[in-house]
């Protein structure tokens, strides 16, 4: 369906929707991956702060 006019302007609707929860999801993912290291982090002090 790549390059083809939509049907309506609700199936344009539709597919500019999917396409930002595509591009909102790739961001979270994104954001999760950086930060990884830094929650693993402080997990490990307050796991040993805790323990």
């Amino acid at each position: 369906m790549d390059g083809e006019a939509p049907a309506s302007p609700a199936e344009a609707d539709e597919q500019k929707a999917t396409e930002r929860r595509r591009e909102r999801r790739q961001k979270l993912m994104q954001v999760a991956l950086d930060w990884s290291p830094v929650l693993a982090k402080l997990t490990t002090i307050v796991m040993q702060h805790l323990s």
